[in-house]
């Protein structure tokens, strides 16, 4: 550090790129967040049986149907595509103990 350097923490000073990861749209990122969500879900199911086969064939559908109905300038889905993602990540934190 020297006389120049800021006192404060350096995210503080970053601002999103106009165009960059999401182009600052909602839309993008709830998006991204159901494609993370079903990719994590594809990947668990490779190894699951029985009821927990199932719960997981029945998320991965949700998060399906969740994208089609996803609208670019409707917030209640964005909030709505997040929390069903949060919802899945929750669950398959409970059956591995991750």
């Amino acid at each position: 550090m020297n006389d120049h350097s800021p006192t404060d923490p350096v995210l503080g000073h970053v601002r999103p790129v106009p165009g960059g990861l999401y182009g600052d749209q909602p839309y993008e990122a709830a998006l991204a967040d159901l494609r993370a969500a079903v990719a994590e879900v594809s990947a668990a199911l490779r190894e699951a049986d029985g009821p927990t086969a199932e719960q997981l064939a029945h998320y991965q559908a949700d998060l399906n149907r969740t994208q089609l109905q996803l609208r670019l300038d409707d917030t209640e889905t964005h909030q709505r595509a997040h929390a069903l993602a949060q919802t899945v990540r929750d669950h398959l934190v409970s059956e591995t103990g991750a």
